[in-house]
């Protein structure tokens, strides 16, 4: 893959990691939820780990710099932390 290639798709996982933060900021604001409240807890700080991990392996996958393997892992990791955390919370 061209490095301008890799270049689009690095602005379009933006653009998309932008579009995003924009609809979560809107909901938080909608909700009347205190922006102070929301930084503080540690389940914002994991959203923003997992959303960038997945744009970063997004972008490599498709550049052709990581192997399917290799995706599928990360990819299976997160959505098994994910759920992980889901479950913890239920109970």
């Amino acid at each position: 893959m061209v490095s301008q290639d890799v270049l689009i798709l690095a602005v379009l996982a933006t653009t998309g990691l932008c579009l995003c933060w924009a609809a979560f900021w809107w909901s938080v604001t909608k909700q009347g939820t205190s922006i102070q409240e929301v930084l503080a807890s540690a389940a914002f700080f994991r959203t923003v780990t997992v959303m960038g991990i997945i744009a970063a392996t997004a972008v490599l996958s498709l550049a052709g710099k990581l192997e399917g393997n290799f995706t599928g892992a990360i990819l299976s990791g997160i959505a098994g932390y994910v759920l992980g955390q889901m479950a913890k919370t239920k109970e």
